[in-house]
């Protein structure tokens, strides 16, 4: 499987070359999760054995493992100064959530990307500090709307689930 800006091929999750920037493997990263996000969309609420879904399934699995060895590649990087290891922060809890198998765990991870988040950023006298607070917080983003998809308190699981509502349309408006 192949993005505009990923190959999974290329990153097998062994030590990447000297040469590639942690912050460039992140910006790979960066690039797996639109796809990631798109086809477990695609998945959402369902929970049966059907060959029709089998497709569907498959890319969200791909998907997923393009994500995961994404996160590998940071990871196996050796980290030098403040703005890689915020990337790699980053990166680990990623791989703590698609290594979860525990959903309480899950929400605890969550819960701290979501009140902490200051934690995985850089501080701002570093230089590029802007720029890799960019990624990090879409990086944060992203964790949030992929583990929202299946979340029955989000406000769009609940026209997800009705038929004949459009979970995509905003508000009424009125006359």
């Amino acid at each position: 499987m192949t993005t505009s800006l990923y190959s999974v091929k290329k990153c097998d999750g062994k030590a990447p070359s000297s040469s590639v920037s942690i912050v460039a493997l992140f910006t790979a990263f960066l690039g797996t999760l639109p796809r990631l996000l798109e086809d477990e969309r695609d998945l959402c609420g369902y929970s049966g054995q059907d060959p029709a879904v089998d497709l569907w399934i498959r890319a969200a699995d791909a998907s997923l493992a393009a994500t995961k060895a994404a996160c590998a590649a940071v990871l196996a990087a050796t980290a030098v100064g403040e703005a890689n290891r915020s990337v790699q922060r980053v990166a680990q809890l990623f791989m703590d959530v698609i290594e979860s198998a525990d959903p309480e765990e899950v929400a605890d991870l969550r819960a701290n990307a979501r009140l902490r988040r200051w934690a995985y950023r850089v501080p701002g006298e570093i230089a590029g500090a802007h720029q890799v607070n960019l990624q990090v917080d879409m990086a944060l983003d992203g964790l949030e709307s992929w583990l929202a998809l299946e979340d029955p308190f989000d406000a769009r699981a609940q026209a997800w689930a009705e038929p004949g509502l459009d979970c995509d349309a905003g508000p009424a408006l009125s006359a």
